[in-house]
């Protein structure tokens, strides 16, 4: 029997219908009237069912890294990703296979097949050699006891499950836990976000707390306070007291809530007047993102990265690639790492990226950054040397801190990208090793061991909100399979300005304090940025809210 028999699509979906149910159903009218007693237990089993339902391919990616720590580095690692590469392969050709003329069906169908008889024998060869792989890569749903085991004393952890006529939310910490049924639907949910994040991002309507022309004042950046306190109080509100004393907080979020962070969400009802004194959610908490409940399990499992102590780095960067575009206006640096979408049909892809605007705060950014650490231990490629054949090329696997500063391109941006990528200096003529574009089945593929992969681009995070779509985006989810730890990944096209002050300010905080977590790092540079009166339109949420920690949201692992 092979891995994939073990769970074979049947059983899947009758998984996921069962735990529909059961989410559902127990966090139904009968549970809320349950005895206090019961409260607890039919928390818990609810709980569990719906982390049935939340199975993402993002979490499936995290829990596979687990599986590769556990094997080693040596022949049964190699098997191991050899075989994980074989499936995204194969998966890749179903989905083609889908949507294939008829004259492609026969090539197609023979290249599955041999993939599928290459992971049949690989299975064989890892269940003799490892045989719990099977269960470390499909982790199982946690429940609150070993949740809890897993949570340090000033942690908590909420997780979302929206649906047709309800949300529902569980929060967990030291403290205790709760459950709280919200009447808003996943319809509902979507309508609030769009809204929100209409002002959010920067290249929409509202342009938010970019300026429209260098010479003008901004206009001030509107903000929907009434609905970022709406969802404050029917999703968070209910449950603070089970949060306790917790200062960091790990989400779980599915459909809509997926493309916007908490740390936007208002808790006070009063109008705001000013936005560098409104009571973000931001003040209170510290926040990470998981794939999935069980992500935290994989992760912390998971032996911690160490690089090789020959040629090691601790940071390297890519940025400031040689494009060709429009350079902005150095006076007001409000330049944003997205295309825009503004590539049509014409010319090649390649005329279009060397068409993208130079982004010279990048390599401001990756230059600053790499001050922080001794000069043998960071390196930094920018301007014609960072190409998409030096990331591939690169020792990756002996960095601890990777980080990419370019354009964030995602699926549509230039005619016929099917996948989101990064944008570097583009070849002459492109090539299988280099066409410009590092996409995420190409990130996928690299090799990592690094403890924070931050990509300071746009749209590396999440989609629109689109109901039932996946929590993490494939770039996102292509540097988790490739062994990053963490990820500082964005949700929406990040100014230029800002995300060089974002990254370099995170990381500075955790050099001063290598026992600060990544994410706590993360919230006192947004709050520095909130407060910063030289640029009023700082304080906006399209400005300083882009960013979140994915993954590992705790302390930078160091050698003592």
């Amino acid at each position: 029997m092979t891995i994939r028999e073990r769970h074979p699509p049947v059983t899947r979906a009758a998984r996921l219908l069962a735990g529909t149910a059961l989410a559902c159903g127990l966090t139904g009218a009968a549970a809320w009237a349950a005895p206090d007693d019961n409260q607890e237990v039919m928390r818990e089993r609810a709980f569990e069912g719906a982390q049935w339902v939340m199975a993402t391919q993002a979490a499936r990616a995290v829990a596979q890294v687990g599986a590769r720590a556990a094997a080693g580095d040596g022949p049964l690692g190699q098997k191991i990703r050899l075989r994980q590469g074989l499936e995204a392969d194969l998966n890749a050709l179903r989905n083609q296979l889908s949507s294939a003329q008829a004259d492609a069906l026969p090539g197609l169908r023979a290249e599955a097949e041999a993939l599928t008889e290459r992971l049949t024998a690989l299975d064989a060869d890892i269940r003799a050699e490892f045989p719990g792989y099977a269960e470390i890569a499909n982790p199982q749903p946690l429940g609150f006891a070993a949740l809890r085991d897993q949570l340090a004393p000033d942690e908590a952890l909420v997780f979302f499950l929206s649906g047709g006529s309800a949300t529902y939310v569980w929060a967990i910490s030291d403290s205790g836990s709760a459950w709280h049924r919200s009447p808003l639907t996943a319809r509902d949910l979507t309508e609030k976000v769009r809204a929100l994040r209409a002002d959010l991002d920067p290249t929409g309507a509202a342009r938010a707390a970019a300026a429209l022309a260098p010479s003008t004042e901004p206009e001030p950046p509107a903000f929907r306070a009434d609905l970022a306190h709406e969802l404050y109080a029917e999703l968070i509100a209910p449950l603070r007291p089970a949060l306790g004393d917790a200062r960091h907080v790990f989400v779980v979020k599915d459909g809509a809530l997926s493309s916007l962070p908490l740390s936007i969400l208002l808790t006070s009802p009063e109008p705001v007047n000013d936005l560098a004194q409104a009571d973000w959610l931001l003040r209170d908490f510290a926040f990470t993102t998981l794939p999935a409940v069980a992500s935290l399990h994989s992760i912390r499992s998971t032996p911690a990265p160490r690089p090789a102590t020959t040629g090691a780095l601790q940071f390297a960067g890519f940025g400031d690639p040689a494009f060709g575009g429009d350079t902005p206006d150095p006076s007001y640096q409000t330049a944003s790492r997205s295309i825009d979408a503004f590539f049509g049909a014409e010319g090649t892809r390649l005329d279009a990226i060397r068409a993208l605007a130079p982004l010279p705060g990048t390599a401001r950014e990756l230059n600053r950054i790499a001050r922080m650490f001794p000069p043998d231990a960071a390196s930094v490629t920018l301007g014609a040397a960072a190409t998409e054949a030096a990331v591939k090329s690169a020792p990756l696997e002996t960095v601890s801190i990777l980080s990419f500063a370019t354009h964030g391109l995602v699926t549509g941006d230039i005619s016929g990208l099917g996948e989101p990528a990064l944008a570097f200096t583009p070849p002459p003529e492109a090539s299988a090793l280099d066409d410009g574009l590092l996409t995420a089945s190409e990130a996928s593929a690299l090799t990592l061991n690094a403890d924070w992969v931050i990509l300071s681009a746009c749209n590396t995070a999440a989609g629109d909100g689109t109901p039932g779509a996946e929590g993490l985006s494939g770039l996102a989810r292509a540097f988790l399979f490739a062994g990053a730890r963490a990820l500082l990944v964005s949700h929406w096209p990040v100014r230029d300005d800002v995300a060089a002050t974002l990254t370099s300010d995170t990381l500075r905080q955790l050099n001063d304090d290598p026992t600060l977590a990544r994410s706590e790092a993360l919230r006192r540079a947004m709050l520095a940025l909130v407060a910063d009166d030289s640029d009023p339109t700082l304080a906006h949420p399209s400005a300083w809210a882009p960013f979140v920690v994915v993954g590992e949201g705790g302390a930078l692992t160091r050698d003592p």
